[in-house]
């Protein structure tokens, strides 16, 4: 019988041998293979995990291997990162029926002599302590990041704050609701909330979003998230829209947009009046706004443009979602540590440039412009600003202080956040205002 092991190996297995995203693999084989929810609840948590702390169970696997890890059959080497995670890692799952569990699921997929290797391994589990680093482990390998990721941020944020990061992208990340308040009560909403049993809390400085505890199924089944009173996005992605501030009547570009959920929160603050142009390369994920957008007949017009040389309307808002590395959301995407070299920062800074110096061109004299990634490198945030004001001496940077959570903006008065302190995905923002001629 095909369980959730089964299911976790072979999402993994497509994921390892592609370069898509885990998230893309596992919807796909989810849509292509009818499972009960409990396997694919399961299966979320085993591909999430395993790819998360791959560094730290390659680490423990290796000690008992008498010869390179990467001479391993990958087949065995993926049921092995599964093994040690469930035997190891996995509170829930007594040592010794992960140990049964895996050996019986290699003899059927791989045959009884590879199953002899697995139960060989498996059985030293036992000696390892999960909260106990070796004196001979590296610290990027205890804390499964690569080694360039901690020196990098060992220099930029310090050791004591490097930590506290990978500590915090270890953890399943937070998951939050935006109220729709402009169509319905909040009161109205949190009771209909309480009726579907969605356990939550307040979300950090925010009165119209809330952190589900769970229920979140619930929640994103009702008529609520058909209706578009609730929709799932995380505090500070709503805080770069209030950087924004669009208001009623403006015309506002959206650009590298899809899918979409920060166009649905400008939505709600132009109240329906004015005109929203949202744009994307990828067709795929624009297709998904569109639907979300056709759905609940949001005054947004979505088309295939590319934010660095395509020609755009004169506009009174413009919002920049730049392409970015997407370090500050490690927590909710584990599979972007190992996806990322050092080298893409700059290659990122290149795009980035590209189309901040383009988009700017199609804004109004006083018109805003925010520039905005999910990245939590200096070299694709402020210096990437910096270079633009510099060639650009009729823009300059307008403090996010009468806009956003103070706490959240750093010493150039942009809304800088740090998940471990803030409680939130890491994201930068910059309100860039063009002079009046």
């Amino acid at each position: 019988m095909k369980d959730a092991r089964y299911h976790a190996f072979h999402i993994l297995k497509k994921y390892y041998r592609s370069n898509d995203r885990l998230k893309s693999v596992r919807d796909q084989y989810f849509k292509n293979n009818k499972l009960q929810q409990q396997d694919i609840s399961r299966s979320l948590v085993l591909t999430n995990e395993v790819v998360r702390w791959q560094g730290r169970l390659d680490y423990w696997i290796e000690l008992f291997l008498d010869k390179p890890l990467h001479k391993l059959h990958p087949s065995i080497h993926l049921i092995l990162r599964l093994g040690f995670y469930e035997a190891v890692m996995d509170e829930l799952i007594p040592q010794h029926a992960a140990v049964h569990s895996w050996v019986e699921f290699t003899k059927k997929e791989l045959g009884k002599k590879f199953g002899g290797l697995v139960n060989a391994l498996l059985r030293k589990t036992s000696a390892i302590d999960p909260n106990q680093k070796d004196e001979n482990q590296s610290q990027s390998k205890w804390v499964s990041f690569p080694d360039w990721i901690i020196e990098k941020w060992t220099d930029q944020f310090g050791g004591e704050q490097t930590n506290q990061l990978c500590e915090y992208f270890n953890k399943p990340s937070y998951v939050d609701i935006r109220l729709n308040c402009v169509n319905e009560s909040k009161d109205s909403i949190i009771s209909q909330l309480g009726h579907l049993e969605v356990k939550f809390s307040q979300s950090p400085e925010s009165d119209c979003f809330i952190r589900v505890a769970s229920g979140l199924r619930n929640a994103v089944k009702s008529e609520l998230f058909t209706k578009g009173l609730i929709h799932v996005q995380d505090r500070a992605s709503g805080a770069v829209v209030e950087l924004l501030d669009p208001q009623p009547g403006h015309i506002v570009l959206d650009v590298c947009a899809a899918p979409g959920t920060k166009s649905g929160y400008i939505v709600e603050k132009i109240k329906n009046d004015g005109k929203i142009l949202a744009s994307d390369i990828s067709q795929a994920r624009l297709v998904i706004g569109e639907k979300r957008a056709d759905e609940l007949k949001w005054p947004i017009q979505w088309k295939r443009k590319d934010a660095s040389k395509d020609d755009f309307p004169m506009a009174d808002r413009i919002l920049i979602d730049a392409p970015c590395t997407g370090t500050g959301v490690m927590a909710r995407r584990t599979d972007i540590r190992w996806r990322r070299n050092k080298d893409d920062m700059e290659s990122m800074a290149t795009i980035q440039k590209a189309i901040i110096s383009h988009m700017a061109k199609y804004l109004k004299p006083g018109g805003v412009m925010v520039y905005a990634t999910c990245s939590l490198e200096v070299e694709e945030n402020w210096n990437v600003v910096k270079w633009f004001l510099k060639l650009n001496d009729n823009f300059c940077i307008e403090s996010g202080k009468d806009f956003v959570p103070n706490g959240w903006l750093n010493v150039q008065k942009c809304l800088e956040t740090f998940p471990p302190r803030d409680k939130v995905d890491g994201l930068f923002a910059a309100r860039i205002k063009k002079n009046d001629e």
